[in-house]
């Protein structure tokens, strides 16, 4: 009887252990968290004007390399490479001199924002967390930036007119 429930016991411990082995192999599978760049808005097209006036512009063309590698990112660390990519392309396209028809404030400012969500997606790859969420507000905030050189280019308001009245 006593060999019984030694030989009971052994088999209860090592289906448990077995058990606990499965589950902690769950957990770090889902602690690891992929990229899935199917996921990411489409980048806006940009009017034919303003591609004539970027084309120009070897700082914006960098950056737009940059974001276009978001697409091609299979994995993670694919995606902290081409982060580090747009941070250092943000850092030339914030020195540049840039084309009189673009050398805005609210241009600027659309890029300040890049670079914010930029930032906070390489700060979600580091601490594993969710990546798909600052990484869809980065090209949002990119795509709100190319509108802004269709609106400039496609603007037929004279400013020249409303100063004078003042």
């Amino acid at each position: 009887m006593n060999r019984f429930l030694l030989f009971f016991v052994l088999i209860f411990a090592f289906i448990s252990c077995n058990e606990s082995k499965k589950e902690g192999v769950k957990e770090e599978l889902e602690n690891e968290i992929t990229f899935n760049a199917t996921k990411l808005p489409k980048k806006l097209e940009l009017d034919s004007k303003a591609i004539v006036i970027l084309e120009g512009w070897p700082e914006y063309k960098a950056l737009n390399t940059g974001i276009d590698g978001m697409y091609k990112a299979e994995n993670n660390e694919d995606l902290r490479l081409t982060l580090d990519q747009i941070i250092e392309a943000q850092k030339q396209l914030e020195k540049a001199v840039y084309p009189v028809e673009f050398n805005k404030p609210h241009i600027k400012s659309r890029q300040i924002v890049i670079k914010t969500f930029a930032l906070k997606t390489k700060a979600a790859i580091e601490y594993n967390t969710d990546i798909l969420e600052p990484a869809i507000e980065m090209i949002t905030a990119f795509n709100n930036y190319r509108n802004q050189f269709n609106i400039i280019v496609n603007n037929t308001l004279d400013t020249n007119l409303i100063l004078q009245n003042e």
